[in-house]
């Protein structure tokens, strides 16, 4: 019997130095132990609006993958640039993420996120700019605490 799978959606924010380049982006999924199970996929990706350099997938996962997500974009000069972001797959958490509310804090730059009776809170990300910075304004990344 196959392993159940899991659709999500991932998406990676380039900047808009590297937009409207979905044909030269790609995506490895690699497991915890370094081996690839997905090798540079390009198929379903696109641009989140236009010239926005935030690039996007469906990705199909076992209900057990853990690992990571590997971005690259080929830029127009010919440099390659990559983006990582983790990936683990346990059901209930997907659900609690998806299904209950979040919220922005302004005040501490956060991310927070609640359980689906939207009072208890399963999880905090610090948003950062392109720079580092705590940002609510230009979120380049999340961070969980």
């Amino acid at each position: 019997m196959a392993d159940a799978q899991v659709k999500l959606v991932k998406t990676v924010n380039f900047g808009k130095g590297l937009s409207d380049l979905p044909a030269n982006v790609h995506f490895s999924l690699y497991n915890t132990l370094g081996a690839a199970t997905l090798f540079r996929s390009s198929g379903s990706i696109y641009q989140v609006g236009s010239g926005t350099g935030i690039y996007g997938s469906e990705v199909s996962l076992s209900q057990d993958f853990s690992g990571s997500i590997l971005w690259e974009v080929t830029a127009s000069n010919g440099s390659v640039i990559f983006a990582s972001d983790e990936v683990e797959i346990d059901s209930r958490l997907t659900r609690h993420f998806t299904v209950g509310q979040w919220e922005i804090d302004k005040n501490t730059n956060e991310m927070i996120f609640y359980q689906d009776d939207n009072v208890t809170e399963m999880g905090r990300f610090n948003l950062k700019d392109d720079k580092g910075e705590g940002s609510t304004a230009s979120v380049f990344k999340r961070i969980r605490q």
